[in-house]
């Protein structure tokens, strides 16, 4: 699982919703669903030509894992989040995401574009769901170019991402009136997602590779 969880409460907190789910989702893969919004920034140089700078991220995780974290870091026990238990559990559930470089794949043609850490992660809890937002940079800025590719996934499809089909892709940017997004290639979650959480997922084997399968290609074109 990417994202941590302190493990002495886990175990316990972890049998007790496993007990409750129905068997088919208990048992099946991805454990985490996080609603993304996705937002490229970008900037247009002298010469015309367009870059991508920036990405900005709003990661919603479902409840059970949301009430997971909260038995985790609340630390006084009165049900609630304060802000240093909040910034706690955001810096640490963070931890695992850093290693897999956040699920970003960026590539340009045959060029693996890997960004930069999150300085900063605001943590929110609200309505029994965890919110991160944070903004990642790229090494420096990218071209855009045809042979530009954005993904957002999980190799092993532990963690799904699930993106609206209306305003969870978002452009920003100045003079960036002639950019708009495209779908380079669709994954098959907004077909298949009842059948990948009931059948595809059975063991951990089965999740090898099998994220990319379930994501989005998107694109960029400007001018």
């Amino acid at each position: 699982m990417p994202f941590k969880i302190k493990s002495i409460k886990f175990i316990s907190i972890f049998t007790l919703l496993f007990a409750l789910w129905p068997v088919n989702m208990a048992i099946a893969h991805p454990h985490i669903l996080i609603d993304a919004r996705v937002k490229f920034h970008i900037q247009k140089a002298q010469n015309g030509q367009y870059y991508l700078d920036s990405l900005h991220y709003i990661w919603q995780f479902d409840e059970n894992f949301s009430l997971l974290l909260l038995g985790d870091y609340d630390d006084n026990q009165n049900q609630l989040l304060e802000q240093d238990e909040l910034t706690t559990m955001g810096i640490e559930t963070m931890e695992g995401a850093k290693e897999l470089l956040y699920f970003t794949h960026i590539t340009n043609g045959s060029t693996n574009i890997t960004p930069t850490d999150a300085p900063q992660v605001q943590a929110t809890f609200k309505d029994n769901r965890l919110t991160l937002e944070f903004s990642l940079t790229l090494p420096q800025a990218l071209p855009l170019t045809d042979d530009f590719k954005y993904t957002l996934f999980d190799e092993e499809y532990y963690t799904a991402f699930l993106i609206k089909k209306q305003g969870g892709y978002q452009l920003t940017g100045d003079d960036i009136d002639d950019c708009a997004l495209f779908q380079v290639g669709q994954g098959q979650i907004d077909n298949n997602i009842k059948t990948a959480l009931e059948n595809a997922f059975n063991d951990d084997f089965t999740n090898q590779g099998m994220g990319a399968q379930f994501a989005d290609d998107i694109g960029i074109k400007c001018g």
